[in-house]
């Protein structure tokens, strides 16, 4: 039997571009002519379609699908072979015919018309059983031909007389014929479908063609196996190239956003220096503004009046204290270098700096860098001398500090190296001052401060600590006399859970005289609180500051003690008693004792101290409020409104400072909030802890501002130094305003005289910083990018607290056009939340100089 193909490789075989060739016939008695060499398997594949086209080809009519065999002569006139028996006769007889998946192209029909059936040797009239069409002609079909449409059946194969002589010239042998025969009878056994009893009756739906075209898919089976195995070859380096590219993109694409990320960096620093630039301008602005508007006011004649008084007096000196040094005392720069004389001095031609400030000069002469002379030192006549003649510096001379109604002064502190830390933290020790600026109203004693003016003194202290001392720190401002001393103020610094900085302020007020000296006071009542291990102050820039008020002002000063609370309790309102106090009649108690009343109108500055030990753990949660109110015809007002962290069997303080206007008959008094479930007891002594200060300033020399910070520009997050923004919520002044156009806007303050001006800031947040700090920066026109002229920190959030704060307060000089501002820098950590009202406020004081 010949090998059929699979029915997935049938459509690829009956392919409609292929083309069967035709049947060569072969001449009486010759051998068939041997196929074209083709290679391998697909020769032996092109044998097989021949002898199936053949067989299809030149087989005779089969009868329509019954059991039986074909039983038709074939061309050669032989009898019917005999009919078919075994099981392999009944197996394909009544198994149902096979269905294939893909329908096979049908055969391209010859040209011209077919031959009628005459033509083909085959009389009209010969109508054997099945061989018949409908009409009673004679089928012009052989075996599966029968089952093919008309167009695609094969035209005749031979000449007219085939069919009775087979050994006619052009028809094919007897024994061709009959391999034919049968392979058409089991290619229709195969190929034919099932009767109506079995669901067929359809056409059949394959059309075989013999693809034996030569040139096409001849492919030796190992050349095939090879060409497959390289096929997947090439498809495997095709997947490795392909992943090797994916990845060369990928990295690409993390270059490019790499760069993109690098470029939006270098854009942004780009925008942030612009910003800074147009800060600088619209800096540069308002001071020109405020420039040329004083020029505006200066008049021409007085100017060149002044100008001229100045150079008619400095001639006019030089004119008296000039003499011919080089006269007088002709060895005074030596034998062998030579002497010139100058107008206020001489000159000892190639003499070095080095030996002139040796002292060659001699006394009251100086040696004069700029102009590379010795010249005469400055006596000062009417005023006091700031600074002596040194060898290389000329006199400093001030003016009469009578005639000055407001100076400040500032200074760092400096934890003293003692031996023998316990007892000397235990029994207390000054903290050494050094000072930043000269003043005349004081000097620097070993560790105190000595005035020699008197006059009102105000004093701020910002302090940061880190210690592990039993009960508490306890840090004082301390006022000596001539004959006993005592604290200005005092505040009590808990000890903390664990080790990390705690900052707190001090303020206080006081009337000197001169000799009497201030000092820092620092102590534990705790001996075994070790100084040396346990003891770290935190450098902090400029932490003491102070301003000091000729009686000339008119200002006046009070002091007052709370007195103890004698039982726990929660709100607290604290009743006051008078320590000192300049002027009675401007200033006075209320008739309970709760608030300080005021005679006059003016600008007050004032600092509340209260010692206090608490228990509950609700104290820590919700910590405690210090709120002040300002009484007005009755009504009371909030002033200002300070936030604690509670602490939970300790001790501690809670302070609050601020600057405000008061009216004629207007009170001031505290209260002290604490949660529920919070026992507290308020401590009231002479040792400072629990005080009260305050300066009255009249309103003709002063003015005060108070802002809270704005509620559209809070910064949260990863905050790094960022400028706060404020709202002004007290009435505009002159003196002070807060800028509201341009770069700086709501950012700073700005100042349009000459003064002293004092600041007090306050704020409530969360946060989870390890350090936070708040710095206090001033812009002048002399210097355009901002320095920080004072600066407080704030450590860690207490262990199971909510809220938590920090304070600042400062006292320095302003001059026409100082511009101020509060920056914020969160230390690895980041600003969760800042509350805007309770407990956040700023206030300003100037004083006029």
């Amino acid at each position: 039997m010949l090998p059929l193909p699979t029915p997935l490789r049938l459509s690829e075989q009956l392919s409609p571009r292929r083309r069967a060739p035709r049947p060569r016939t072969l001449a009486p008695g010759s051998a068939p002519q041997a196929l074209p060499e083709m290679p391998g398997r697909r020769r032996w594949w092109a044998r097989c379609w021949l002898g199936v086209c053949l067989s299809l080809l030149g087989a005779g009519g089969c009868s329509g699908g019954g059991s039986e065999p074909c039983r038709l002569p074939p061309c050669g006139g032989e009898a019917p072979p005999p009919p078919c028996r075994g099981a392999r006769c009944g197996a394909r007889a009544g198994r149902p015919a096979r269905s294939f998946p893909h329908t096979a192209t049908p055969l391209r029909t010859p040209q011209g018309k077919a031959q009628p059936p005459a033509a083909r040797g085959v009389p009209p009239e010969a109508c054997p059983a099945g061989g018949c069409s409908s009409n009673g002609t004679r089928r012009d079909c052989q075996g599966l031909e029968c089952r093919l449409p008309l167009r695609l059946r094969p035209r005749p194969r031979g000449p007219a007389g085939c069919a009775a002589s087979a050994t006619a010239e052009g028809c094919p042998e007897p024994a061709l014929l009959r391999a034919a025969e049968r392979a058409a009878q089991f290619a229709g056994d195969d190929f034919a479908y099932g009767g109506p009893e079995l669901g067929g009756g359809g056409a059949l739906g394959v059309q075989l063609a013999c693809d034996v075209k030569p040139g096409e898919n001849e492919v030796p089976s190992e050349d095939a196996l090879i060409l497959q195995l390289h096929l997947a070859k090439g498809h495997e380096k095709f997947t490795e190239m392909l992943k090797s590219q994916q990845q060369i993109i990928v990295d690409l694409q993390q270059k490019l956003a790499e760069q993109q990320h690098m470029l939006v960096s270098q854009q942004k620093e780009i925008l942030e220096q612009q910003r800074k630039m147009y800060e600088q301008m619209d800096l540069i602005k308002v001071q020109y503004g405020m420039l040329f508007d004083t020029v505006k006011q200066m008049s021409f004649q007085s100017l060149q009046e002044d100008i001229q008084n100045y150079f008619e007096s400095h001639l006019q000196g030089l004119q008296n204290q000039d003499r011919d040094e080089c006269t007088e005392s002709p060895s005074i720069c030596g034998e062998r270098i030579k002497c010139l004389n100058t107008p206020g001095g001489f000159r000892c031609l190639g003499i070095a700096e080095k030996d002139a400030a040796l002292g060659l000069c001699g006394e009251e002469y100086f040696f004069n860098k700029e102009m590379q002379e010795c010249q005469a030192c400055l006596k000062c006549e009417d005023g006091m001398v700031a600074m002596p003649c040194s060898t290389v510096s000329d006199t400093v001379c001030s003016a009469t500090s009578e005639n000055k109604l407001s100076e400040s002064w500032a200074a760092n502190i400096i934890l003293p190296s003692v031996k023998s830390g316990i007892s000397q933290v235990y029994s207390g020790l000054n903290l050494k001052i050094r000072e930043k600026l000269h003043r005349e109203i004081l000097s620097i004693e070993d560790t105190s401060l000595v005035f020699r003016q008197h006059g009102l003194l105000w004093t701020d202290l910002n302090f940061a600590v880190k210690h592990n001392c039993r009960n508490f720190l306890q840090l004082s401002l301390k006022l000596n006399g001539s004959e006993e001393g005592y604290e200005l103020s005092g505040v009590r610094i808990e000890q903390p859970e664990g080790k990390y900085f705690q900052s707190t302020s001090l303020s206080s007020a006081a009337e000197v005289e001169p000799s009497q000296t201030l000092s820092v006071f620092l102590r534990s009542p705790n001996q075994f609180c070790n100084q040396s291990k346990d003891l770290h102050i935190y450098d902090l820039n400029t932490p003491l500051s102070l301003f000091w008020l000729s009686h000339d002002t008119g200002a006046v000063a009070i002091s007052a003690q709370m007195s103890t609370a004698m039982h726990y309790q929660t709100n607290y309102r604290p009743t006051f008693k008078i320590i000192s106090v300049s002027d009675p009649y401007m200033l006075s108690l209320s008739h309970d004792g709760r608030a300080i009343k005021f005679t006059e109108t003016g600008v007050v500055k004032f600092v509340f101290h209260q010692a206090l030990y608490s228990m509950g753990h609700t104290c820590v949660r919700e910590g405690f409020s210090l709120i002040s109110y300002i009484n007005r015809n009755g009504t009371n007002r909030e002033l200002m409104n300070v936030f604690k962290s509670g602490v939970n069997y300790r001790d501690t303080s809670i302070s609050a400072s601020g600057a405000t206007k008061v009216a004629a008959g207007d009170l001031i008094s505290f209260e002290i909030l604490s949660p529920a479930q919070c026992n507290v007891r308020y401590f009231g002594d002479s040792s400072g802890i629990s005080i009260f200060s305050l300066i009255w300033i009249p309103s003709a020399v002063s003015s005060a501002i108070s802002a809270t910070v704005s509620v559209t520009a809070l910064p949260t997050g990863a905050v790094r130094n960022k400028l706060l923004d404020f709202t002004q919520v007290s009435s505009s002044e002159k003196q002070i305003q807060l800028v509201s156009s341009g770069q700086l806007a709501q950012k700073y303050f700005v100042f349009t005289e000459k003064g002293v001006a004092s600041l007090a800031f306050n704020l409530k947040l969360i946060h989870s910083c390890n350090m936070l700090k708040v710095t206090l920066n001033r812009l002048t026109m002399d210097h355009m990018q901002p320095t920080a002229i004072a600066q407080q920190i704030g450590g860690q959030m207490p262990e199971g607290s909510i809220w938590t704060s920090v304070s600042l307060r400062a006292s320095f000089d302003v001059h026409n056009g100082t511009l101020i501002s509060v920056s914020l820098d969160c230390v690895r950590g980041r600003i969760n939340q800042i509350t805007h009202e309770h407990g956040t406020s700023i206030s300003i004081l100037w004083i006029s100089s």
